[in-house]
């Protein structure tokens, strides 16, 4: 329990940090792309519209385009056509041939029926002007290679995730002082749970065997009859309480490999006379040479939880089926019975202690068995699960890998 509530903190505070860090690395990295193209497009924009291209011959502006992307290299290699009143190339405004390379006839053609509706294509930001005669300049530099934004936030978010995954581990370790309080709490409720089970053994017990000698005098009294019922009602509930607090513990049992086949079969058959006297069906298939690596006894408490919790919650003329198989690798232990069901509000808590579905509760019922089925389970390295159909039937699975 104090392991699982310290992974729990850490989980939480992790996931917090990184959705937090997640959501400003987002937002930084496209406000800053953002304005880098808006930058970009206003340096297009300026290039074009001022006359440091058209007043120069050919060759000058070759000249100027070479000087201005060496002076703004930081926005992309600009590079400038003169484009016919029907969109075709007429002239190049280069002193080498890498312009071609930039402004093609398909990607002018792609973006000239557009002209003042948009300014970027992929990567290219572009701007017009319109010049006489019905021809236009159109100015385009290639972002593809100058803009450092997602490179540099990658390479953020790297370095960022190393100190996530370093503080995670800090996180671990004062997570201790953190649970302390609840880890002590914890101890504390365990320790009074198992010293009252035993101080209430003790008298308990007394009051059990006054009540069977009152009773063997034959004295046919319902208030002895009562006794006795409650006092076993008591006794099994202490019994339950001290297995929790043992299975608490967390100890180490003597694990050997035994045939599951067998306990599984042994134990149906222990049940088949009180599900018969109760007029249930009672079938079970259990395949032959399954082995298990775990403690047997365990095996046969959680059989037995099973076994009577299906027999409890299973009306007259029902049924109950066990099943044990092996599927790709795992074990299957399933104990299914008809009756109410459990609606599906209950199903998430239906192994927490103490806890009883309205339409399951029984007065003779503590909420403890399925705790202690599922302690047991986890115990020998399995889990258990629950399916419900309610008003149908109900099936719990143990799996074994």
């Amino acid at each position: 329990m104090e392991r699982e509530l310290r992974n729990k903190f850490v989980i939480v505070t992790m996931s917090l940090m990184c959705l937090v860090f997640g959501i400003f690395f987002t937002v930084t990295y496209f406000y800053y792309h953002y304005w880098f193209e808006m930058d970009t497009l206003q340096f297009v924009q300026w290039i074009t519209n001022s006359d440091v291209l058209l007043d120069e011959s050919s060759e000058s502006s070759g000249m100027a385009l070479i000087e201005l992307n060496e002076n703004h290299g930081s926005y992309g290699s600009v590079t400038a056509v003169i484009l016919s009143a029907q969109g075709e190339i007429e002239d190049y405004l280069y002193t080498d041939h890498s312009c071609k390379k930039v402004i093609s006839q398909r990607i002018v053609d792609k973006i000239f029926p557009l002209q003042e509706d948009t300014w970027k294509h992929g990567s290219y930001i572009y701007a017009w002007k319109e010049l006489p005669e019905g021809k236009y300049l159109l100015v385009m530099t290639d972002t593809r290679n100058k803009d450092k934004t997602p490179l540099r936030y990658m390479t953020t978010a790297l370095l960022v995730a190393a100190g996530i995954a370093a503080l995670s581990l800090l996180t671990m370790y004062l997570s201790r002082f953190v649970t302390e309080p609840a880890r002590a709490a914890m101890q504390l409720e365990k320790q009074f749970i198992s010293d009252a089970s035993h101080e209430l053994k003790t008298p308990l017990g007394a009051i059990s065997i006054n009540a069977q000698a009152l009773a063997s005098t034959g004295n046919d009294n319902l208030h002895i009859h009562n006794i006795l019922v409650e006092s076993d009602r008591m006794s099994r509930l202490i019994e339950r309480l001290l297995t929790l607090s043992k299975l608490d513990e967390r100890a180490e049992v003597p694990k050997t490999a035994f045939s599951l086949s067998s306990c599984v079969e042994e134990m149906a058959l222990t049940y088949e006379s009180v599900a018969y006297e109760k007029s249930i069906s009672y079938e079970y298939e259990i395949a032959e040479d399954i082995s298990l690596y775990g403690n047997e006894d365990d095996l046969r408490q959680l059989m037995a939880i099973l076994i009577d919790n299906a027999i409890k919650h299973t009306d007259p003329d029902g049924g109950i089926r066990i099943s044990l198989s092996e599927r790709c690798g795992s074990i299957l232990l399933c104990v299914e019975n008809t009756g109410k069901g459990i609606a599906p509000e209950h199903l998430p808590h239906i192994f927490e202690r103490f806890y009883q579905a309205d339409s399951a509760r029984k007065d003779s019922s503590f909420g403890l068995g399925l705790a202690i089925a599922k302690a047991l389970t986890e115990r020998n390295h399995g889990s258990i699960a629950v399916t419900s159909d309610p008003g149908s039937k109900t099936c719990f699975t143990v799996t074994f890998q």
